[in-house]
């Protein structure tokens, strides 16, 4: 008797597992901000790794071979840091550069509106303070 319920529990518990995995986007959770903020990490990581063996020479545009696969997703035009930061541009027209600014960990620099030409939304100072939200923001920045 005690089996049956167990392996009944089980049985609904996989069943319910593989009904919630249909129902999951997968385009979108590629693109979450954990995914994203991992991912931007990751290629931060790979090529600082590569500058530190001697096989790239420091640069602020990161290499497509060193990018995370969901980082790749975004399709970008080029990958750099700012100020250990990671910004993923995915269009440029004349002189405008936009797409993603995502805020590292082991950046100490927070991301803010106006520095360097960003322009970011949701805007990271409201009343004078900084809020980090999820760390991943879209970008619109002015280039020469």
């Amino acid at each position: 008797m005690r089996m049956t319920h167990l392996l009944l529990l089980t049985i609904s518990t996989l069943i319910g597992l593989c009904a919630c995995s249909r129902d999951l986007d997968p385009g979108r959770l590629a693109t979450s901000p954990d995914v994203l903020i991992y991912a931007a990490h990751e290629t931060y990581a790979r090529y600082v790794r590569a500058v530190n063996a001697g096989d790239e020479v420091r640069s602020d545009v990161i290499p497509d071979r060193y990018w995370a696969d969901a980082i790749r997703a975004l399709k970008p035009i080029k990958v750099y840091t700012h100020r250990a930061n990671i910004v993923v541009a995915q269009r440029l027209r004349q002189h405008l550069e936009e797409g993603k600014y995502i805020s590292i960990p082991i950046s100490s620099f927070l991301p803010q509106d106006g520095v360097d030409g960003f322009s970011l939304t949701p805007n990271p100072q409201t009343d004078g303070a900084s809020h980090l939200a999820n760390g991943v923001f879209d970008y619109r920045r002015t280039i020469q």
